[in-house]
C-alpha cells in the first residue's frame, strides 16, 4: 500500500515541477516588462529548480555531470532558500511594509552562507539528506537552520498573502493571492513534515514530502498562470477587434492615407508579429479611423444622397449593386452603426474618384461613446455593417456641389 501511495505521490510531484516550470516560462515575457513580476518570476523559477533537483532522474543526470551528489543537493538547498528569501522580497516590494528590504538582503546572505559554511565545515560526508537511520548529513545545525529560514519566510509569506487577498475586491489578483498563499502552505507543511521526519524517521512520512512539494508546485504554478491566461483572453480579445476593424481601416487609409502613422501589413503580421502592444494597436487604429471618418464625411450631401441615376459599381456595368433595402438593419444590428456604414461606402468612393469637398456636408450620427471600449465597440459594429455590404447601394455626390474656394 506504501509503495502505491509513493508512486501516486511521485507523479503528483512530477505534475507540480511540470505545471511550474510551464508557467514560469510563459510567465517569462510579462516579467521582463515589469519589474515587480520579474521578482515573483525569479522566486517561482529558484523553487521550480529546486523541485527539478529533487526527482531522481534529474539529479542523476546532473551527479553524472559532477560526479558529486553532495553538490546537486546542497544547491537544491541553496536554490530552496533563496527562492523563499526572493519571496520576502516581493512581498515587501508590492505591500511597502515590512523592514528596509537592505537588511533581508544582508540577512539573506548572510543565512546562505551560513548554510555553506556549515556543509563545508561538517565532517566528511557524501550527501546532504536525512537518511532513514543515524544522523542527518551534513549536520543536525545545518538542516535546524534550513528548516527555520523556510518557516520563516513561508509563513511570513501566507500571513501576507492571506491579509491581502481578503483586503482586495474580488478579482483575479485576489484569486492569485489566494493561491500562491495556499501554495506556500503546502510548501510549509514540507519542511514541518521534514522536522518531524528528523525526530521519528517514519517511513510514510516521505510520501507526504512528495505530496505536499507537488502540491506547493501546482498551486504556486496556478497562482501565476492567473495573470497569464487573463493576458491571453486579452491578446485574444484584440484579435477579433483587429479582425473585425481591418477590412473597414485598409479601405480608409486607403481613401485618406495621411490619418495613418504607419503603413499597413498583412493582417497576419500585424497578429502575430505586432508592432507594440495590441491593446495601442487597437486604440491606434480606432482613432485613424474615426480621423478618417471626419474627412470622408465632407463628401456626404447635407440632405443624403442623390436619387439613383448617377450609380456606379466596382464591379462594372453589369453588375447589379444592392438596393437601399440591403441597408435596412437587420435584427441586432445599430441603426447607426448601419447608417455610418452606408454614408462611408459613397463618401470613399466619391473620394477616390476625385470629387472635391462639399460645402455643406452631412452631420453624421454621433453615438453616445462614454469611453475607449464603448468607441471600439460601435465602431466594430460599423465595420461589420460594411463589410457586410461590399456593393455601394448609392451614386456618389453631384459634381456641382463642391465646396466654394476661399
Amino acid at each position: 500500500m506504501r509503495a502505491d501511495l509513493a508512486s501516486a505521490a511521485g507523479l503528483v510531484e512530477d505534475a507540480g515541477v511540470a505545471a511550474i516550470w510551464i508557467a514560469v516560462l510563459l510567465r517569462i515575457p510579462a516579467a521582463r516588462r515589469d519589474r515587480r513580476q520579474r521578482g515573483l518570476c525569479l522566486a517561482v523559477a529558484a523553487a521550480a529548480a529546486a523541485m527539478a533537483l529533487r526527482l531522481g532522474p534529474v539529479a542523476r543526470a546532473i551527479d553524472l555531470v559532477t560526479g558529486d551528489p553532495r553538490a546537486t543537493q546542497l544547491a537544491m538547498h541553496l536554490l530552496g532558500a533563496l527562492s523563499a528569501l526572493v519571496v520576502l522580497d516581493f512581498l515587501l516590494t508590492v505591500t511597502g511594509g515590512g523592514p528596509p528590504r537592505l537588511w533581508l538582503h544582508l540577512g539573506g546572505v548572510f543565512c546562505l552562507l551560513t548554510l555553506l559554511y556549515l556543509d563545508v565545515s561538517a565532517p566528511a560526508h557524501t550527501q546532504d539528506v536525512i537518511g532513514p537511520h543515524g544522523a542527518p548529513e551534513p549536520s543536525l545545525v545545518f538542516w535546524l537552520t534550513l528548516v527555520c529560514m523556510h518557516l520563516v519566510a513561508d509563513g511570513t509569506c501566507v500571513v501576507v498573502c492571506r491579509r491581502y487577498s481578503r483586503r482586495g475586491s474580488a478579482g483575479p489578483s485576489r484569486t492569485s493571492l489566494a493561491l500562491f498563499g495556499l501554495g506556500t502552505a503546502f510548501a510549509g507543511l514540507f519542511w514541518v513534515a521534514d522536522l518531524l521526519y528528523i525526530q521519528v524517521r517514519s517511513p510514510w512520512i516521505p510520501v507526504c514530502l512528495s505530496a505536499t512539494m507537488g502540491l506547493h508546485g501546482l498551486l504556486r504554478a496556478a497562482s501565476i498562470a492567473v495573470p497569464t491566461l487573463l493576458d491571453a483572453h486579452r491578446a485574444a480579445g484584440d484579435i477579433r477587434v483587429l479582425r473585425r476593424l481591418d477590412p473597414l481601416w485598409r479601405d480608409l487609409i486607403a481613401a485618406v492615407p495621411s490619418v495613418a502613422l504607419c503603413a499597413p501589413r498583412h493582417h497576419l503580421l500585424e497578429i502575430l508579429w505586432p508592432r507594440g502592444p495590441r491593446d495601442l494597436i487597437v486604440y491606434r487604429k480606432i482613432v485613424e479611423i474615426r480621423d478618417a471618418i471626419l474627412v470622408l464625411r465632407e463628401y456626404v450631401p447635407s440632405d443624403g444622397f442623390v436619387p439613383a441615376g448617377d450609380r456606379e459599381s466596382p464591379a462594372g456595368p453589369d453588375a447589379r449593386p444592392a438596393g437601399p433595402d440591403a441597408w435596412q438593419p437587420a435584427r441586432g444590428e445599430d441603426r447607426e452603426a448601419v447608417a455610418v456604414a452606408r454614408m462611408l461606402h459613397a463618401a470613399r468612393r466619391a473620394k477616390l474618384a476625385g470629387r472635391p469637398p462639399l460645402a455643406h456636408f452631412a452631420r453624421l450620427p454621433q453615438p453616445g461613446c462614454a469611453d475607449v471600449a464603448a468607441e471600439t465597440d460601435f465602431l466594430t459594429q460599423v465595420a461589420d455593417a460594411y463589410r457586410r455590404r461590399p456593393l455601394p447601394p448609392y451614386p456618389l455626390p453631384a459634381r456641382t456641389a463642391s465646396r466654394p474656394a476661399a
